[in-house]
């Protein structure tokens, strides 16, 4: 007892004294959501819009960005879309900057918890675009949504605590989350191990140094010895996408009939009911940061449908669509079967580089069309416009490499007056230091741009889960 009660003690003072800082961006598994939000940490620019979806969005985006750009994407560093930004710049005008934090198999759990890491970050955008599918809502590999990779990754960085209620099925796993949240050796046993395993590679590497001449085994080495090495991380230079090219079409298609034959076969009203609730989760954080969520239904083909049933896949647009709008989130629902043939699609539920980027064209009208996301997205590009020229007048203008910068002024100078920001008649230069200023104000504020209010405010998320 007497040894149980010390374990306790110790574990009590170091939740309010930690003998270590760690990093809870350290990670020993290096998936799809580490590289991410690395990519993220290490991106000072400011962005004004985040892409969120599961392998159907990482696909439409990745693989059209390859054609537009001609060239491989090494995808554990091109978190963008190149493409999007410079059709909302011709669409809506002004300035946009995506990150892409899409991942394979995100369900709405991992993008509730995604965007509460971006926030944790410092990167606030002005709107999300999230696209879902079917499968996002039902997968039956799936018990629930602490078995995911982002779950695993994205819970060291942000609390779960106001979500618990909707993320175990039995009383052992509550128990078990439980136990890591209120005892600090079980809450950094992850960090306690990696850092008794650097200490001991250190170790090795003095008493048992690789020989003079000698190559230490690499990464494809020893995935060729032992094929499930390390199953599952991504590698630096392990993944890549490629230009497609038009006559290459056919033989690059897949069927993955049998693979959705399994996603689909055990798919549970729970599991369903689960992932509506952090898609409402999401929709109330949205609300209260002033992110503009915009839902939009992903492309699949009918093969695809028919396998999940007419009937069910109606039932699940209409939900999601529900959710959404009880939430604030305008939706739409791109999903046209005259748009996409087969010729537009890797298999058949993921679109290759011509359908990401009908879609992504598809995806912009929609926009456009709507009043209210129209404003939102004209907004969001004059907002991060206005950032980074303020940005570029406050650092100075160098006329000698810029020989265009007097009449770049000018410009700026009827922008900055539009905006109320300086008098019309006077000078930029002699604004310089309240532009620095405005600047600064820029920097401190949590986001760039403004959610335009357009509806009724959405009634708090008061669920509590959903029972076990």
């Amino acid at each position: 007892m007497a040894a149980i009660a010390a374990f306790l003690g110790i574990n009590v003072a170091f939740s309010f004294y930690a003998p270590l800082k760690f990093n809870p961006f350290n990670y020993p598994y290096k998936g799809w959501s580490w590289w991410g939000f690395h990519d993220l940490k290490e991106d000072k620019q400011v962005h004004n819009v985040t892409l969120l979806g599961s392998s159907l969005m990482v696909a439409a985006i990745n693989n059209c960005d390859a054609n537009y750009l001609n060239r491989p994407l090494n995808l554990t560093k091109h978190h963008q879309s190149l493409y999007l930004n410079d059709k909302l710049e011709e669409t809506f005008k002004g300035k946009f900057r995506t990150f892409n934090l899409s991942a394979p198999g995100q369900m709405p759990s991992d993008a509730y918890l995604t965007v509460k890491s971006l926030l944790a970050a410092s990167h606030r955008p002005d709107v999300i675009i999230y696209g879902v599918a079917p499968r996002d809502f039902i997968d039956s590999q799936l018990g629930n949504p602490t078995d995911t990779e982002p779950y695993h990754f994205l819970s060291r960085i942000v609390s779960t605590d106001e979500c618990a209620g909707g993320l175990f099925r039995d009383p052992l796993g509550r128990l078990s989350w439980f136990i890591d949240r209120n005892l600090y050796f079980a809450h950094h046993a992850l960090d306690w191990q990696m850092t008794a395993e650097k200490a001991a590679t250190r170790l090795l590497n003095k008493v048992a140094a690789v020989p003079s001449g000698a190559q230490p085994y690499t990464f494809w080495q020893r995935t060729k010895l032992i094929p499930n090495y390390r199953a599952g991380e991504i590698h630096p230079d392990a993944v890549y996408t490629h230009p497609l090219k038009k006559e290459d079409v056919a033989a690059n298609f897949k069927d993955n009939t049998e693979e959705y034959k399994e996603r689909y076969k055990k798919a549970d009203d729970h599991t369903f009911k689960t992932q509506m609730y952090f898609l409402g989760k999401l929709g109330t954080l949205c609300k209260k940061e002033r992110i503009e969520l915009i839902v939009v239904n992903m492309p699949v083909s009918r093969e695809n449908i028919n396998q999940l049933g007419a009937t069910t896949y109606l039932d699940y647009v209409f939900a999601v669509k529900g959710k959404a709008f009880a939430y604030g989130a305008p939706f739409f629902d791109l999903n046209y079967f005259y748009l996409y043939d087969k010729s537009l699609y890797h298999d058949y539920v993921h679109l290759n580089a011509f359908g990401g980027a009908k879609f992504l064209d598809s995806l912009v009208s929609a926009l456009n069309e709507d009043p209210r996301t129209k404003l939102t997205m004209e907004m969001a590009g004059r907002e991060l416009w206005k950032h980074d020229e303020l940005e570029r007048l406050a650092k100075g203008i160098d006329r000698d490499r810029d020989p265009d910068s007097l009449t770049s002024l000018e410009k700026l100078k009827g922008k900055l007056a539009e905006h109320k920001l300086i008098e019309a008649k006077d000078l930029v230069r002699e604004h310089r230091s309240k532009i620095r200023n405005v600047v600064n104000e820029l920097r401190n504020k949590k986001q760039i741009g403004s959610r335009i209010d357009t509806i009724e405010k959405a009634e708090p998320d008061d669920e509590t889960g959903v029972a076990m």
